[in-house]
This record gives structure tokens, sequence and C-alpha cells, in this order.
């Protein structure tokens, strides 16, 4: 017995050690960069720059939708069939639903903290996300989505009526959690890297989305009050509290100190120039059509103009409106056909051959690849690390004019005065560019012209819609305007992949081999509309193929 009783005393003691260091590991193991635990400052800063990288590849690094709205064309390279022909593939997704995860993250940690304003910005940046989305590809996992802590690995692809119900709702949340704040409703002002935690600013971006997507649906107001959403009453309480100044535009500025904040087409971020984009033909001749000094900034001249008042080429220095200057060959123009402006754009969807030696003439010189000098570039800002004018625009205040125009020329959305919002709308766009300080530039003087004025319009959607596309330079927005409307009337090239059509969204990606993947891909693929521009025995799953939104119209096309 004794032995026994001398065997209890170390067996006890270990026993007493080992549940003390299982606790201590316990506590090690806590991860404090667990999503459980990671402060909802450090994920906002993510979200908001990952949101904007991913917006501004969107409108501009992708090119296929720059290209598809005629901003820009490729040159001659291998990217310009897919770009130029619109023969667009499978685009990935997961980079959105990233950004989603961490989202959630600060809707949860704010409800966890009775945050209101974490909440709020939550719910914007996820409107705004899950926007995109539907926009882009039709049905979208949404209701299931991000919950794959809770078991949930196959989501169903929502309808998109009711992702816009859920948008539309949770914007209006936004703006409701938003009113009241209290003293501990706060947000850190170096991590809000857009509105520095100010909340009004905050709440205007939820409303001015509000006011995006109300009329995204303008043809589907009887199937959204199915629903539950009156937007009528959406948009009306939406306008009373949406952007009324440039100082509230939702916008990023890339630092351009190292490669991460840099822009994309800055030395920081790119080892060579991209010489491959080019300004398209359509948009820079509207602009010069209307001696529209924002050309020259999204532009630059030629490098040799065909001129008919010189004998022999001749070296000038151009100054631009904006005080840049450039040096310029003028060359004898010897054939009809040869574009004499200063600037000058790549026509849409060229052949290959064709695109190399556009408005050459009979210039034999070889010159490096994509750099024809006869064609204009797209301005030396979009090879900077940094510029003013270069920015990740998630909205702005001509959007939300241009928006109020439009809705008070269709009616049924409670606005008024189109004629007003529409001059406020392109003011607003030349003031963003800095164009109101062009040298000569008189803004009245511009607007009165035919071609600009809102009174000597036939079509006056058509001229809002005009403008606003010439507003949205690479922007996204813009094709997602086109495909409710048909404006502007842009036309494909000779050599457009699927036909005189441009397309109108994006294939989702390649779908899991999960057969409960693969079932809501098929369902999902099943609710989109086929059209004639889709070749025989393809799948409805492909870019020309009709979402709910434009199922029923005879938009765009």
């Amino acid at each position: 017995m004794k032995t026994i009783k001398a065997l209890r005393i170390p067996l006890l003691a270990m026993m007493v050690l080992w549940l003390s260091a299982c606790q201590e590991l316990t506590d090690i193991n806590k991860n404090p960069n667990s999503p459980e635990n990671v402060s909802s400052n450090y994920v906002l800063t993510y979200s908001l720059v990952n949101s904007g990288k991913l917006v501004f590849g969107l409108g501009k690094n992708s090119s296929k939708i720059a290209a598809a709205m005629q901003y820009m064309q490729a040159g001659t390279n291998e990217g310009a069939a897919e770009t130029n022909q619109y023969a667009w593939g499978q685009e990935n997704w997961a980079s959105y639903y990233d950004i989603l995860r961490n989202v959630q993250i600060i809707y949860d940690n704010g409800v966890r903290d009775d945050n209101k304003l974490f909440q709020g910005i939550a719910l914007t940046m996820k409107s705004m996300l899950f926007g995109l989305l539907t926009d882009l590809y039709g049905d979208i996992p949404y209701s299931e989505a991000l919950k794959a802590s809770t078991g949930s690995f196959f989501p169903k692809y929502d309808s998109q009526a009711d992702v816009y119900k859920g948008i539309l709702t949770d914007l209006k949340k936004a703006n409701e959690l938003m009113q009241n704040l209290t003293a501990k409703d706060v947000v850190s002002a170096t991590s809000d890297v857009m509105y520095k935690g100010d909340a009004a600013k905050w709440k205007k971006f939820a409303n001015s989305l509000r006011l995006r997507y109300a009329l995204r649906l303008a043809d589907k107001k009887a199937e959204m009050a199915a629903l539950g959403i009156n937007l009528e009453t959406e948009f009306k309480e939406a306008a009373a509290g949406a952007f009324t100044s440039k100082a509230d535009d939702a916008t990023l500025a890339f630092l351009g100190t190292n490669s991460d904040n840099a822009q994309p087409g800055g030395p920081l971020a790119s080892a060579t120039f991209n010489w491959l984009t080019k300004p398209a033909k359509p948009l820079v001749d509207k602009l010069l059509q209307l001696k529209d000094p924002r050309l020259q900034r999204w532009a630059n001249p030629v490098r040799r103009k065909w001129d008919a008042n010189v004998t022999q080429a001749t070296t000038k220095t151009v100054t631009n409106l904006f005080g840049e200057t450039y040096s310029v060959v003028y060359v004898p123009s010897v054939a009809s056909s040869a574009d004499t402006n200063l600037y000058v754009g790549l026509p849409v969807g060229l052949p290959i051959t064709q695109g190399i030696v556009y408005n050459k003439g009979n210039d034999v010189s070889v010159y490096p690849n994509e750099q024809n000098p006869y064609i204009s570039f797209i301005h030396d800002r979009y090879r900077k690390n940094t510029d003013p004018y270069v920015a990740m625009n998630f909205m702005n205040y001509p959007e939300v004019e241009f928006i109020l125009a439009e809705a008070a020329l269709l009616g049924g959305f409670g606005a008024t005065d189109a004629e007003g919002h529409y001059k406020k709308a392109v003011q607003a766009s030349m003031d963003k560019e800095g164009a109101l300080t062009a040298t000569g530039f008189n803004f009245e003087t511009y607007y009165a012209q035919p071609g600009v004025s809102y009174a000597s319009a036939g079509n006056k959607q058509e001229r809002i819609l005009e403008q606003k596309w010439i507003s949205s330079w690479f922007s996204i927005q813009s094709w997602f305007d086109w495909r409710r409307t048909g404006y502007p009337a842009l036309k494909t090239g000779p050599v457009a992949q699927f036909g005189a059509a441009l397309p109108i969204r994006y294939m989702y990606p390649t779908p899991n081999l999960d057969p409960k993947y693969i079932a809501n891909y098929n369902e999902a693929v099943s609710r989109l509309a086929s059209t004639n521009f889709i070749p025989a025995g393809q799948s409805k799953d492909h870019h020309y193929a009709k979402m709910w939104l434009v199922q029923g119209t005879s938009k765009p096309w």
C-alpha cells in the first residue's frame, strides 16, 4: 500500500501539469489573425483597396469591356483577337468572393460590437460587389454564398431578380443604420482609405448605389413590385441622400510608392510600357466633332501627322489645352484617305493585317511593334505610377446627375428637371477631368452646340446616354447602360466573331466537378435566354445569351 501511495503522488502531479499545459497550449493556439479575432479596420483597408483594383482592372486592364464600349482597341499582338473580335472566354469570379468573405467579417464584427457604421459600410460594399457580379454574369451564388463555415460549400445560383432585391434591401438598411450613429460607431480614419471614417459620405455612397440599381431595373418594375420592391419609392428615398458634388465621389487614388499600390501601367507595376492600348476611333471622332477638351486628357497626339500644308517632313512642337507639349512630325499628305487630324483613333475590329498599317499611307518605314506613329496612344498618364486623373472609381457625382436626368426623362421615378440634371452632369464630368480650366474653353459655348445641348436633341435619352458614355471613359458602367438602352448606337468591326452585335454578359467560371455544383450551374444556365448570335450546338452559358435583366426587351439588340 505504501508503494501504491507513493506512486499516486507523482502521478497526480503529472496529471495536474498535463492539464495545465493543455490550457496553455489552448491559449497559445488562439490565432490573433483568424477571422473571428482580426480587427475590422485591417479588413476594411484590404477590402477597399482590392475592390478598387478589381473595378479598375475591369474597366481598363482587362480591355474586354473597354473595347466593347469602344474606348480603346488593342493593337496587333496575340491578345487583339480576344479584345477586338469579342472572342471572350470564361471569367473567374474568385477574387470577388474573396473580398466578399472579408466584407462579411466586417459586418459580423460590426454586429458583435454593435458598431452601426461598420455594419453600414459592410452592407454598402457587399451590395456594390454583388451588384457587379450579377451585372456581369446574371444569376449568381448569393443567399447561400459566404457560408462555408456552416457547411454550405455548393451554394445555389439565386435568380437575378432576387439578387437585385437583396441589394436594394441591404442598401436601404445601410442608409438606416448610418442615420443615427453614436459616439461608439466609429471607423479608423487611417483604415478607411476612401472616406477617412466619414459616415456622411458612406451614407451618400449607399444612396447613390440605390439610384444606380433602381434605374438599372427600369424595364423590370412589375417583376420587382411582385417581390415587394417599389422602384419609384426606392429612387425617391435615395435621391434625397445621394452625391451632391465631386467631394462625395467614391474613389481611391493610386499612391505609386510600390508595385502593390501603383497604377498597373506604371513602371513600378509593369516592366515595360504598354503600347498595345489605342484610343478607339468612334470615341476620338466624337470628341473631335464636339471640340471636347477631355480628348486631350485621355489621348496623346499622333507622332507623325499627315498634313496638306507642308511640302516636306517638318518637326513641330505642339502644346495642348492643358499646357502639355509634344514633338510631332508633319508629313506631306499624299492620299485623300489619310486621317489628317492631330488625334487619330484606331478603327474598331480591324483584321490584324490592316491594324498594323492603319493610316500609314505610303510610309514604308518599319516602326517598333505596336508603335505605328500615325495613330494616337492613350495618354502618358496611364504609363505613370500615379496621376491625379487616374483613380480607382466606384461611383462619382457625374453618374448621379446623369441618372437623375434619365429618370426625370423616363418618368415614374419621382425625378424632375431632366435638362437641369443633364447639364449639371456634363459640367461635373468636365470638372472631374479638370477640363473647365482648359485654355480657351468655355462650357456654355460647348453646351450650346447642337451635338451637346439637351434642347436640340431629337432623341433625348440617346443624348443623355451618349454624354454619359463619354463621361464614363474606361468605366464599366457604360456597358451596363448600353445593354439596358442600346445607347450609344455602337457598331461592331468587320472581324467581330459572332456577327454584328456587341457581347452582353460574362460567361460563368468553369464549374467545379462536384455533382451538386454542376447541378446548380446547369440550373442557372437553363434560365439564360439563347439568341441568334450563339452558334448552334453551343451552351447558353455564352457572352451573347440574355440574362433576366434584358429578357423580354428588345435591348440592346
